[in-house]
């Protein structure tokens, strides 16, 4: 019998929140989709597999030029804000990085996602 009460994962709405105050987070999260895109898509900087994974194909030229520019030099003050724009789309996505990330470190939280998911 489980005792969980409370959701201990990171939720679409905390993400959006976060998106809108936190910089560093913004990158995370641009890191995050980038990471999501196959390698071929993200040498073509484009959408090609209907996977469901990483940018949508409107924002895969964009979200991954941000992304390997900020992983190389750093972005902008106005990119920085079309990251956070463009990363507000995914917040599913993302919950569901960070959920798997939580489950890897801590995999006591298994039952926590099993209560929480209704299997």
């Amino acid at each position: 019998m489980s005792t969980i009460k409370s959701y201990p994962f990171v939720t679409k709405s905390s993400i959006k929140a976060r998106l809108a105050t936190d910089d560093t987070f913004v990158l995370q999260c641009l890191a995050v989709m980038y990471s999501r895109q196959t390698s071929y898509e993200q040498d073509a900087k484009n959408t090609v597999v209907r996977n469901r994974a990483g940018f949508m194909s409107s924002h895969a030229v964009r979200g991954s030029n941000l992304a390997v520019k900020a992983a190389g030099e750093g972005l902008t003050g106005e990119e920085t804000e079309i990251a956070r724009d463009l990363c507000s789309h995914y917040t599913k996505q993302l919950a569901a990085h960070f959920r798997a990330e939580a489950i890897a470190a801590d995999p006591s939280l298994v039952e926590a996602a099993r209560v929480f998911s209704g299997s």
